[in-house]
Formats: structure tokens, C-alpha cells, sequence
């Protein structure tokens, strides 16, 4: 659905976010100012399908209309709930790409439905880490994943999205908020290690290093 631009005296977004919700994403069609919101708002820096990991940069101020975030609740806040005054609504989405350009957010004002045979080159936020619906629904008992409306999800633009990671984890600043990766961390095939390079029986509180698959990735246990 398309929609004309046009002037609003004030424009309203409420959402319920589920308990223990910490991230998420929003897309609105409308400026929002960051002062004193219950939550963060980041733009996407960079993906790296090696570590598994995105990087996210803080923005200041406020989100522009019909731009793309990814959202960090504050401690203990459930819901999102303001009203912007004399606002222009967009017609169109944005999308937001890495300098490199391999990768993207894109913005909803609809739901979407994810489809295992057209966008395995797609990630969703949930829970703390950005995850494949296409593999969802291809190699576990998952039967619909969807984004409902004004969210936003990443996309994979490099030439081999069908090889990338089942899912990536969220790092603000370098340090890797998520302790699952990849498909576990937690199995046989992995070798686990601390900072100076010795070995680990197994996954410790703090800073790991986990070798797995040819891969590295550095998993914080908090």
C-alpha cells in the first residue's frame, strides 16, 4: 500500500513489546524524536558473516521519517507510547545500508511473510540476535514467520546470501550482546578458549572465544 505524504498535527505509535523484550525494530513514517524515550535507536554499522555478528551505531536526536531502526528497550520498559506534533508523514520506506553495501535494513509499513524459498537472505530481530526466518522455517518445526507492520528486518546483498550465517548475534561498540551463535556453541564440534588463548572445557562467564566449523566467534556469557 502507498501513501501521499502529507502534514499531520500530530501523529501517535503504541506498541506492547512481550516480557524480557529487549530488542527490537521500527520503521514509522513520521520524525521521532529520541529525547526522553524509554528506549535506544541504532542504525546498522556493519554485518560480518565470518563472526556472526552486527554492528550498531547509537543515533542522536532523532530517526528520521521512513528510516529503519534497530531499538534497545531500556531496563524495564514494556511498551513504546508517544505522540509527535505537527509531523510530515512519508510517503515512501528508506532503507539503510552498510558502507560496504552488503547488507541492509528495510523498513515496513505492512506485514510481511517470510517465505523459505525466496528470502533465506533475510534476518529478523528476535530475542537478542538476528535470525534467518527462511532457515526457521526450512530446518525446524517453525510453519510461519512474520513481521507485522511498521518493523524493519536485514537483508543479505552479497553475491552468496544462500551460503550466509542461520543467524547473526547484535554487538554495540565491539562487545557481542548474545551467547547463542550460529547453529550452538554449546556441542562437541566446538573448542572453547579465553582471551590469552588457552583452552576451555566449557563455555565460562566473561569474554569466550569458540572455534567451531572453520569459524571464530567471540560470545560474551553474562
Amino acid at each position: 500500500m502507498a501513501y501521499e505524504p502529507f502534514a499531520a498535527k500530530a501523529a501517535s505509535y503504541s506498541r506492547k513489546m512481550k516480557e524480557g523484550t529487549t530488542w527490537a525494530t521500527l520503521c514509522l513514517p513520521f520524525e521521532v524524536s529520541l529525547e526522553n524515550q524509554n528506549f535506544r535507536a541504532f542504525k546498522l554499522l556493519s554485518a560480518d558473516d565470518v563472526t556472526e555478528t552486527v554492528e550498531l551505531e547509537e543515533i542522536e536526536g532523532s530517526i528520521a521519517a521512513g528510516t529503519p531502526v534497530i531499538i534497545k528497550m531500556n531496563d524495564g520498559a514494556t511498551k513504546l507510547d508517544f505522540t509527535e506534533a505537527d509531523k510530515t508523514i512519508a510517503k515512501d520506506v528508506q532503507t539503510a545500508e552498510t558502507a560496504d553495501a552488503n547488507y541492509k535494513l528495510q523498513g515496513l509499513y505492512t506485514q510481511k511473510e517470510f517465505s523459505k524459498d525466496t528470502d533465506n537472505n533475510c534476518y529478523i530481530v528476535k530475542g537478542d540476535k538476528l535470525m534467518n526466518p527462511a532457515k526457521l522455517l526450512d530446518k525446524t518445526t517453525t510453519e510461519s514467520v512474520g513481521s507485522k507492520p511498521f518493523r524493519a528486518y536485514m537483508v543479505d546483498n552479497s553475491s552468496a546470501p544462500a551460503a550466509g550465517a542461520r543467524m547473526f548475534s547484535i554487538s554495540v561498540g565491539g562487545s557481542t550482546t548474545a551467547i547463542e551463535q550460529l547453529e550452538t556453541t554449546a556441542d562437541s564440534k566446538a573448542e572453547y578458549y579465553d582471551l590469552q588463548g588457552r583452552r576451555l572445557q566449557n563455555l565460562q562467564k566473561g569474554v569466550n572465544i569458540v572455534k567451531r566449523g572453520g569459524k571464530t566467534m567471540k560470545v560474551i556469557i553474562k
